[in-house]
């Protein structure tokens, strides 16, 4: 764990509206940790003390009016964002947000949105039932929550079937299983109340999440041998329709009591991602009642067959036969129970859940603690004040080069210095030093290593922008992109809004690109909105904040040798740890995607290759998105081979694939590698 920090970390816990301090939990003390809701508070917990200070979310009285209002804004997004608007104070001036659920995160993330001037602190948000909901979501609504958690800055998972979905939905988000906080505190007294044979049966399923599957619970009465006497209870507060079969209907029993009158616990469920009720599980389990699940996997992260008697679901017949099972046999009950007390006393104590919440705190605090301090000091400046440097590697297209030279000379903000660096004077012909312009020529080649002797240079300046040397920007790019970094003082890395790119295709002539930033129903991003989320800034355009780059030490990877493939990925992820990406649709431009200089093709078949499975094990690309990229390249590489295109060496690059694939299925892939072919 980390040191500990020199002044308190004060943590701040949205909640929904109705839980707050005041009537949800014990009196709060500065030595104190959460309780209930998923951050236990145990009295001996050894965070107790001045290193951590925690607040939770109030609520106040409400007229009528501002419950209408608060309960239509709720039904329009899908959470309660007037909790969170009402608790602003807390949330702004805390270090870490923590949210339970993701309608509190996603009222806390709409909140930074509308206040883009204020510090937002770091947000870990819990999830628990947004992934099963998704796909029942309107496509508006899924976009709309999308662009929110791109935001947030790590996402914690009770149930790993929960975060492997989510990895698909959103696969540049950091992610953390953190299992499910167990129920007590203590162990109560384990009793037994296993069925007794000759006794009416008596079964019970609790709950109030729309997870339940009444209907079979019910249904599964008629499918009961006669024999078998059963009263069958659910306790909830819906409303249950469409069962012919007789059972009935009941409140749920307060505290514990209802262990004292059932013998058999139900949880008959609807498909889903979440664990759902661990907490009634384990209560059953310590009082001596077995249970009866469906199985939807996720309970299965935590029992096992030993442990939890599973059943198909939607299958009321075969739910009347594990409860005919269990009925007719009490040894077998009470070695469910031992199997399942066995496994719960291996869990972690209750309280490890806030710790490795505490933890994830601290750590992103220790990474945007100095850059917390420099937005704050930023926060004054205007778009005008900000400096911006430019930066261009380049190599073999000295023609190309002075058009984009004279095009950022003409800025509408123009730039304070533009570095250029190139290999050999041959690749910048034609141009000369200037009180603006600085070339410098220096060996070895390599997008990398060229762009770190640019940023070793970089002095005096707010934003260093990256160009490719056949990126011929807007008239306003760069205006743009400082209103940007100007008004929103977390966002560390933009990117443009690329109106045609030739890299795609077999390249764009200056010409043409002139005429398409000249044409207005092409060079007209007027209904997009200003900013957007964005995973990652796109090597031919991109900017960062200078000063998140000099106190995190971040430098290009020179393992990524001459085209460096994906170190614009690498870098950008590395700097999106400390604040957002987003792009600027205001700044565009066009990529003419030149021919010329271009890595041969069978070093860059390699790089494709080994490149991402590099980027994986540092850690700055997620190894989906890694074989994903590969699988789509080499059939690409592999399909266009027989018919290539006349300005892309298609047989080399497959060629290049398949070394890199030989040598990792050998163990031997490097992306220096290609430095040898």
């Amino acid at each position: 764990m980390p040191a500990q920090m020199s002044t308190p970390l004060r943590i701040f816990i949205q909640l929904n509206h109705g839980y707050g301090a005041r009537n949800h939990h014990a009196p709060w003390r500065q030595d104190a940790l959460p309780a209930g809701d998923g951050f236990h508070t145990p009295t001996h917990n050894p965070m107790a003390g001045p290193d951590v200070f925690i607040e939770q979310s109030e609520y106040g009285e409400e007229n009528i009016l501002s419950r209408l209002f608060r309960y239509g804004i709720r039904s329009l997004t899908g959470f309660d964002f007037m909790q969170a608007w009402r608790n602003r104070g807390g949330i702004l001036s805390a270090d870490v947000v923590w949210t339970l659920t993701e309608a509190q995160a996603l009222a806390v993330l709409l909140l930074y949105r509308l206040t883009p001037l204020t510090v937002h602190p770091p947000l870990i948000a819990q999830s628990v039932w947004l992934m099963d909901r998704w796909p029942h979501e309107p496509l508006w609504r899924r976009l709309f929550m999308r662009s929110l958690l791109s935001r947030v800055d790590l996402l914690t998972f009770v149930s790993a079937e929960n975060m492997k979905y989510a990895r698909t939905l959103f696969p540049g988000q950091r992610m953390e299983w953190v299992g499910f906080p167990p129920a007590f505190e203590e162990t109560p007294p384990e009793r037994s109340t296993c069925p007794i044979v000759g006794q009416p049966l008596r079964v019970l399923s609790l709950g109030t999440d729309p997870q339940r599957d009444w209907i079979s619970l019910l249904d599964s009465v008629a499918h009961l041998p006669r024999e078998l006497p059963c009263n069958a209870a659910v306790g909830t507060i819906r409303r249950i329709t469409g069962t012919a079969a007789t059972g009935r209907t009941v409140a749920p029993h307060a505290g514990s009591t209802f262990h004292e009158h059932v013998d058999i616990l139900v949880l008959s469920l609807t498909e889903n991602l979440h664990p759902d009720d661990m907490a009634v599980v384990e209560d059953a389990a310590r009082y001596g009642v077995p249970v009866i699940a469906t199985d939807t996997e996720s309970l299965r992260h935590y029992f096992d067959d030993h442990c939890v008697l599973y059943v198909p679901p939607d299958d009321p017949a075969a739910l009347a036969r594990a409860i005919t099972a269990l009925a007719s046999d009490v040894e077998r009950c009470r070695a469910m129970l031992e199997h399942i007390r066995a496994r719960i006393r291996t869990f972690p104590a209750s309280y490890a859940h806030t710790l490795r919440h505490v933890a994830f705190s601290r750590e992103l605090m220790g990474q945007q603690g100095p850059i917390r301090a420099t937005f704050a000091a930023n926060k004054s400046r205007t778009a005008q004040e900000l400096k911006i440097t430019i930066g261009i590697a380049t190599s073999g297209r000295p023609t190309v080069l002075r058009e984009t030279i004279a095009e950022l000379r003409a800025q509408s903000h123009p730039p304070q210095h533009i570095i250029i660096c190139a290999p050999t004077p041959q690749d910048v012909a034609g141009l000369e030093g200037a009180p603006d312009l600085t070339l410098i020529m220096q060996a070895p080649r390599g997008l990398a290593h060229q762009r770190n002797v640019i940023l070793d240079l970089v002095t005096e300046t707010d934003i260093i922008m990256f160009f490719d040397d056949d990126f011929l920007p807007d008239r306003d790019y760069l205006a743009q992109c400082a209103m940007a970094f100007a008004t929103a003082p977390d966002i560390v890395v933009t990117t443009g809004r690329v109106l045609a790119d030739g890299a795609k295709g077999p390249g764009l002539t200056v010409e043409a690109a002139r005429a398409m930033l000249a044409d207005p129903r092409i060079n007209n991003t007027a209904a997009l909105p200003a900013l957007q989320p964005a995973w990652n800034g796109y090597g031919c355009n991109m900017a960062y904040r200078l000063s998140t780059i000099r106190q995190a030490g971040l430098r290009f990877d020179e393992r990524l040798p001459l085209y460096a493939w994906y170190e614009d990925i690498d870098f950008s992820r590395q700097m999106g740890r400390l604040g957002r990406i987003v792009r600027v649709n205001g700044a565009k431009g066009v990529h003419l995607g030149s021919k010329l200089g271009r890595t041969p093709g069978r070093r860059l078949g390699y790089s494709q290759v080994a490149n991402p499975l590099y980027l994986s094990r540092k850690g700055t690309f997620p190894l989906d998105h890694a074989l994903r990229s590969i699988g789509r390249n080499i059939a690409m590489n592999a399909v266009r081979s027989l018919w290539s295109e006349p300005y892309i060496d298609r047989r080399g690059r497959i060629v290049g694939n398949w070394l890199a694939l030989r040598d990792a299925v050998r163990g031997r892939i490097s992306p220096e590698n290609i430095l040898t072919l």
